[in-house]
């Protein structure tokens, strides 16, 4: 199982200098997506450069930050990739300057070839989540002009690490306001209030659903009347279910079907 549909072909650069690696890189990816076609594995910037002038399409990067003749930053500083990007690399230091490109995830090696799989799915929730609903709220940000999170960042063991927002099913406000990551984890936030996360969070996605709690649309899994409004269960099992109250019931009956 890696996520992606066996009819559905995936264009594959690889950004590699070391060709053992790169090679190992190639039959573990082969192996989870037997469609791939590889177009081509890159050992330097310069020829990454060469190849991007081309205007070739391809699906998704595999690159490694310390290439022949530079990093990969620099590549990508010249060329904004239009795919997104998942970083190989020895070096953790790179994780958070690697979300600031249109990073999926950040393998360190050895690459095993479990954590590959768990990129690429990863990588296929994000596909469910964004790819439809993309074109209607690119044009209501055109037509508001307010711009929405992408990521945060959130506090892991006394460290700041980005979360892109595609990777979250929801928020929690007990003491602290928590994130709820799409892979069941809990993690603290640095926002004091909920009013100051809702006002940023695209609202086609998020829904206030209660004083302590922001949903994801496609977290919810189904809705049941009660005699309060509506008893919501989501998919996430640290989120499981949401009271709403009979006086916000319409407005969450018309976000559910798309309307304001």
């Amino acid at each position: 199982m890696n996520g992606f549909s066996p009819n559905e072909p995936i264009r594959i650069l690889i950004l590699e200098d070391e060709p053992l690696v790169a090679d190992g890189l190639r039959k573990h990816i082969m192996d989870l997506l037997p469609q791939t076609e590889l177009l081509a594995i890159l050992p330097s910037v310069k020829k990454a450069l060469d190849w991007f002038e081309k205007d070739q399409e391809v699906d998704i990067i595999f690159s490694d930050i310390q290439l022949a003749d530079g990093i990969s930053f620099d590549l990508f500083k010249r060329y904004e990739p239009k795919c997104p990007v998942i970083f190989t690399t020895a070096f953790d230091q790179y994780a958070i300057r690697a979300f600031e490109v249109n990073s999926v995830d950040f393998l360190l090696k050895p690459i095993e070839k479990k954590e590959l799989q768990n990129a690429l799915e990863k990588l296929r929730k994000r596909r469910e989540s964004f790819v439809l609903p993309e074109l209607r709220r690119a044009l209501e940000r055109v037509k508001s002009g307010k711009v929405y999170l992408e990521r945060l960042l959130v506090t892991v063991h006394n460290s700041l690490v980005p979360i892109t927002i595609a990777d979250v099913s929801g928020f929690v406000k007990e003491e602290l306001i928590f994130l709820i990551s799409r892979e069941g984890k809990r993690y603290i936030t640095d926002f004091q209030t909920m009013e100051e996360l809702d006002s940023k969070l695209d609202p086609a996605v998020f829904f206030r659903a209660n004083r302590q709690t922001i949903i994801r649309i496609d977290e919810v899994k189904q809705i049941r009347p009660t005699y309060k409004g509506l008893e919501v269960s989501l998919k996430n099992p640290l989120l499981q279910s949401v009271e709403i109250s009979r006086e916000r019931s319409p407005q969450f009956k018309r976000w559910m079907l798309g309307g304001e």
